[in-house]
């Protein structure tokens, strides 16, 4: 058995490829051009310069943009209160009268016009009011405060509305307060 592992020894070796010699001088598989190298890198170089100022740049786009907007819903909010402040104007007067010297028809008429006036500034912000009377209920745009039996309505209609919502677009600012026909 001795001798058959000595063959087989010997056919391994004859297989293994041999050893590159290294005679500690730099081997090369293949030549290298200077010039073409020494393009890359600074071709690459460039190219990093390049990539961090575009970096730069997109992140001061990213600032600015997002001081535009915040700049740009501060000056909404300012033409939303100066609008409102003709509102705060007829209250002050309203407030300002003699209740001695004033009938309730006149003062009823004053609260009119300044409920017209917010009103009209509401609208003119995309803010739109809605009574939902008649409607099946809704929870995401109703608010139920009580149930009541109606014969004559279908079971989960509106049959009264305490409190008018308020949408903004399709947006629901505040749900209305409703009363909605019992099963």
């Amino acid at each position: 058995m001795a001798e058959h592992e000595k063959k087989n020894r010997e056919n391994h070796k004859q297989h293994e490829p041999e050893a590159p010699v290294n005679d500690g001088a730099r081997v090369s598989e293949s030549p290298v051009d200077t010039k073409a190298f020494e393009a890359a890198i600074a071709e690459a170089e460039d190219l990093r310069q390049r990539l961090v100022r575009w970096q730069a740049d997109f992140e001061n786009l990213r600032r600015r943009s997002a001081k535009e907007v915040l700049d740009a819903g501060r000056i909404a909010e300012g033409d939303f209160a100066r609008d409102l402040l003709d509102v705060l104007d007829h209250f002050e007067s309203a407030l300002s009268v003699d209740p001695a010297k004033t009938d309730a028809a006149s003062l009823l008429q004053g609260v009119k016009i300044t409920y017209d006036e917010l009103k009209k500034v509401l609208q003119q912000r995309g803010i739109q009011s809605f009574d939902p009377v008649g409607e099946q209920f809704d929870p995401h745009k109703h608010e139920a405060i009580a149930q009541q039996p109606a014969s004559d309505k279908t079971p989960g209609s509106i049959i009264q509305t305490l409190q008018r919502g308020y949408m903004f677009g399709q947006k629901i600012l505040r749900p209305a307060k409703v009363i909605v026909a019992a099963p």
